[in-house]
């Protein structure tokens, strides 16, 4: 977020957001794009448009593409639920990818909201990791910026945000998870379970399938959602049971005391089947509900998931974003970054003293980081500090090889600068100089 050049920056490239726009429209209107274009997902509509504009083989657009698609092999995790607050500088194409475990039975939300440039275009698409590493899009979001959809087996999701060319700025990403289905029991909640899924029955001869919620006697059980009573018996296990049936599961009431509907009766959600008792073989337990689901062709299913929502996430804080996309350095003497925003992540790398990175985004207490050599990871934030106070000044000389502090840039020989620097920090061998005129740059080591 060095403001030095960024008003002429804007003003120089005025013309090629505007040429952007112009293109993007004929393209939109011409044959070449509308015969592929189909249901294409925003972000490929305007892949599209730029790639088939005139501005095609220029370097931003080569870029805008590249990043894209680079982060798709990212492999920084979440845990849900998860929300940060990040930057995308608009003078760079820029992109993120994120990747977190879903659970069949889950709603998965996603909600990105531009916070500074609240009129930019962003492209969220949600991906299905495959076995062999490989991204399949499943979902993307429209113009309201968000997601929502119902997980149908376990496995690794990640979602990409990108914004479009030169905009960005700061931006808020939520991602959280909720339940599918309403509670069994009314006025309680996946924490009033007392026997999950797998719980070992008959001294470990066989496995609980389903969980269990206990309420006091002739308390209601309700039906998670709408559909038709398939059965209404009695047997061994369950004593009184009703098996309700929903699209593509059948749902499982067990130990009732009372069971108050008839099969084939169409149900809608919140209607009571029957009473909370201890028939069959729970009839030495306290009353409880017995809850299971099952899916045709593959048995029991884990019902938690299908049940519980997390708690709210708290409402961000967004008065001070002044630390996210700037260059910060390491604070003690050595510190672990790690896969996860938590201590239980893996440690990814180790840094020293004085090495930078740059925070990308913060979430809670963890700055999510990337480091020079375009690593990606986490980074407790009170481990890290600004870089605006130099550690020392030095004196530039025209054999000093220096960079762009941009990823790719060659080394230049030293002759625009020359004088004093100030030293802000290093990464590996490198050091980050920052000029008498503001530029910020990358002194090659010194060869013996």
């Amino acid at each position: 977020m060095n403001q030095n050049g960024i008003f002429l920056f804007f003003i120089t490239m005025k013309k090629y957001v505007s040429l952007i726009a112009i293109t993007l429209l004929m393209a939109c209107n011409g044959t070449r794009v509308d015969r592929f274009l189909g249901e294409r997902s925003p972000y490929e509509k305007y892949k599209n448009g730029l790639e088939t504009s005139s501005l095609e083989h220029s370097a931003m657009v080569r870029d805008w593409v590249r990043i894209g698609e680079k982060v798709l092999s990212d492999s920084l995790s979440i845990n849900l639920p998860y929300q940060e607050v990040g930057y995308f500088d608009p003078k760079e194409a820029s992109a993120m990818l994120l990747r977190y475990e879903v659970k069949e039975g889950q709603r998965i939300n996603v909600k990105v909201e531009p916070v500074s440039q609240v009129d930019s275009q962003y492209f969220v698409d949600v991906f299905e990791v495959g076995a062999d590493g490989q991204l399949a899009r499943r979902h993307y979001a429209e113009e309201e910026l968000s997601i929502s959809y119902e997980v149908k087996k376990d496995g690794l999701h990640a979602v990409r945000v990108q914004p479009e060319l030169f905009r960005g700025g700061v931006f808020s990403l939520q991602v959280s998870n909720e339940a599918t289905l309403a509670f069994p029991i009314p006025e309680k909640t996946s924490r009033n379970i007392a026997s999950f899924y797998g719980d070992g029955r008959d001294a470990g001869a066989r496995k609980h399938e389903g969980v269990d919620i206990f309420a006091p006697r002739g308390t209601p059980v309700v039906a998670v959602r709408d559909g038709r009573v398939r059965r209404v018996g009695n047997n061994r296990l369950g004593g009184k049971v009703v098996n309700l049936s929903g699209p593509g599961y059948s749902y499982y009431y067990a130990h009732l005391d009372s069971q108050l509907v008839d099969v084939g009766q169409a149900v809608q959600l919140g209607d009571t089947l029957g009473l909370v008792g201890n028939t069959g073989n729970a009839i030495t337990t306290a009353p409880h509900l017995h809850f299971g689901i099952y899916r045709a062709g593959r048995g029991a299913v884990d019902p938690f998931h299908f049940l519980h929502s997390p708690d709210e996430l708290a409402e961000m804080e967004l008065q001070d974003t002044t630390m996210i996309g700037n260059f910060h350095r390491v604070a003690n003497a050595r510190i672990n970054l790690r896969s996860l925003p938590s201590t239980s992540g893996d440690i990814v790398r180790e840094l020293s003293q004085h090495e930078v990175l740059r925070v990308e985004a913060q979430t809670k207490d963890w700055y999510r980081v990337t480091l020079p050599n375009q690593e990606k990871a986490y980074v407790f934030a009170s481990l890290v500090e600004p870089v605006e106070n130099p550690l020392e000044t030095v004196t530039l000389s025209q054999s000093d090889l220096l960079r762009e502090d941009k990823e790719g840039a060659a080394y230049f020989e030293n002759t625009l600068e020359s004088g004093e620097a100030e030293r802000l920090g290093h990464f590996e061998n490198e050091q980050l100089l920052r000029t008498a005129s503001g530029r910020l740059l990358w002194k090659a080591p010194v060869e013996d």
